[in-house]
């Protein structure tokens, strides 16, 4: 149980996919502090891995970065949307995939003090191929490699993206433990 009692919590900036809060806390002996943290909708990573071990990531480019990097299936969810439904839509738009089966694998939290945000990835199996959709101001390509040469990339750094490293290295784990 913490020292720090909240006294007062407000939303200070509020937008579609995040809310900036001013958090007031106060302690026994009377000490006050104040915390801004924003909170960033739930995100789901998708990971859709065949029968020989390959997986499907995309090469995308991310202005914030001012580069294309590669990373897993992901998106925020929806007001009201399930995580399964919130992984089921972004594999379908950002890579074209439909899946028979969508395990959730883990629940990650991306940081602890000045960013919420939670993220829940999937293992999508039993794959059928389409085409994507994405949304207009993303540029996207879907690129599929062996599970082995993913884990090459987050070794060397050529995948960094947080929750794609995550994700990968769990999958050769689980593979190497014959639970996939």
């Amino acid at each position: 149980m913490s020292q720090w009692k909240i006294i007062s919590q407000k939303s200070i900036l509020k937008a579609k996919l995040f809310d900036v809060k001013q958090i007031d806390f106060e302690n026994k002996s009377g000490k006050k502090k104040t915390h801004r943290v924003a909170e960033r909708v739930p995100i789901v990573s998708v990971f859709p891995l065949t029968d020989s071990y390959e997986i499907y990531l995309l090469s995308e480019y991310r202005y914030m970065l001012k580069k294309t990097i590669i990373e897993a299936v992901a998106g925020h969810m929806e007001k009201k949307e399930t995580t399964i439904a919130a992984a089921k839509r972004e594999l379908k738009e950002e890579a074209g995939i439909e899946a028979q089966q969508l395990e959730e694998i883990a629940r990650i939290e991306m940081s602890g003090s000045v960013f919420k945000s939670k993220v829940h990835l999937f293992l999508a199996k039993g794959l059928e191929i389409g085409d994507n959709k994405p949304d207009d101001d993303e540029e996207i390509s879907v690129i599929k490699m062996p599970l082995a040469l993913a884990v090459e990339k987050v070794m060397s750094g050529e995948i960094n993206h947080a929750s794609s490293v995550i994700g990968i290295l769990m999958l050769d784990n689980l593979r190497r433990e014959k639970k996939l």
